[in-house]
């Protein structure tokens, strides 16, 4: 992915709604090209501590044949009760390139990782997630995530078990702490869920839904639309940050020109 240029974000005030620990990177790059970054996280991440048997669950990986990890919170929240020398003969599966790089971080190798996409239909396309009949499979997720991978890797005749390790919260900060939030000239979502906040944490919903959106996902922008959202909204050919910064400087530009 091309570096921005320095100044292909310049005069652009874009209102940042990632979770705070996973925002900074990303404003970084919106700053280093002439942006200013608002941060409004709109997803607060929380370990789950209140589930029976967790530990014992995470203890156990290590009898499973395959192990997916569904985002990077999944690899942060789930490290600390791992087995020692996991993986062993565990498979272990990567939902995007983040969570791939978190899971070689911490020493896994990853032997599963979507070519093209980066979401549960993509994943599902690796040859080693068709060949599971008789297989134990862990998901290990967020609390309520999408059933898509659990229920098709059923019907594929797998045993599979979810092992979740993070909540997502609706932070108590509403859109209006934020002073001149109103200036924002693109609204930046990653998640459904993140778009559901924004509009319960957001008083001023006429504002909102005249903003422009980027997002990283068509399954994201078409659920904007249909909430209400009529301004341009921009999708990223890739999720991470790179992707996302080179989509809005692209569309700044073209907003630019056409002025």
């Amino acid at each position: 992915m091309p570096k921005l240029d320095a100044r292909a974000l310049a005069a652009l005030s874009v209102l940042v709604t990632r979770p705070a620990h996973q925002a900074e990177g990303f404003c970084r790059l919106i700053e280093n090209g002439g942006g200013t970054a608002r941060r409004f996280p709109v997803i607060a991440i929380a370990p789950v501590t209140d589930q029976p048997g967790l530990d014992q669950q995470l203890a156990a990986l290590d009898q499973y044949d395959i192990a997916i990890f569904i985002s990077a919170n999944a690899v942060h929240y789930s490290v600390p009760h791992w087995p020692p020398g996991l993986p062993g003969r565990v498979k272990v599966a990567a939902v995007g390139n983040k969570t791939a790089a978190r899971l070689h971080a911490h020493g896994l190798p990853v032997d599963v990782l979507a070519q093209h996409g980066y979401n549960s239909e993509a994943l599902l396309e690796a040859p080693l997630l068709h060949a599971v009949q008789g297989k134990r499979i862990a998901i290990i997720r967020g609390v309520g995530g999408r059933e898509l991978l659990a229920e098709t890797l059923g019907q594929r005749g797998a045993r599979v078990n979810h092992i979740e390790v993070y909540r997502r919260l609706l932070p108590e900060q509403t859109l209006s702490s934020i002073d001149n939030y109103q200036n924002c000239d693109i609204i930046t979502v990653t998640s459904q869920q993140g778009l559901r906040n924004l509009i319960t944490l957001c008083d001023d919903k006429e504002w909102l839904f005249n903003t422009a959106l980027a997002s990283n996902s068509q399954r994201t922008a078409a659920l904007a639309r249909e909430l209400g959202f009529t301004r341009d909204i921009v999708v990223s050919s890739e999720p991470g940050d790179e992707a996302m910064a080179a989509a809005i400087a692209n569309w700044w530009q073209s907003k630019n020109k056409a002025r």
